[in-house]
């Protein structure tokens, strides 16, 4: 089941959008719809008022929106997150990304109002 997926500015990355693409995803980058370098919340908003799952390397600012949006009662369509530590071993390739959403996905689980660590799903 292929999302519509918008990425924040960490990853409006002309390779990972083809990836996703390719994997059958609908993609939205912030140059496509002119929320480059807009705040985290600005990114957030646009991809729930749109119903994109939005994907970002900004773990701790998504987690509080995240827990925000809990209290306050409102919805977004996912919010993937990917963990860097600066280890190359470790750290995920753009194609670890797609693989990662693929097998979430296959999973079942939930994807709406839900932080997902696609880490755990490679």
């Amino acid at each position: 089941m292929p999302l519509s997926i918008y990425l924040d500015d960490n990853f409006d990355a002309d390779l990972l959008i083809v990836l996703l693409r390719n994997a059958g995803h609908t993609v939205i980058s912030p140059r496509d719809v002119g929320t480059s370098r807009a705040d985290d919340d600005v990114h957030l908003e646009f991809a729930a008022q749109n119903g994109y799952s939005l994907l970002t390397a900004n773990i701790k600012h998504f987690e509080n929106l995240h827990a925000d949006w809990q209290l306050q009662g409102r919805s977004h369509s996912g919010i993937f997150l990917v963990h860097y530590d600066g280890d190359m071993t470790k750290d995920m390739t753009f194609r670890d990304i797609v693989r990662a959403i693929g097998n979430l996905l296959s999973s079942g689980v939930p994807i709406a109002n839900e932080l997902h660590r696609l880490n755990h799903w490679r």
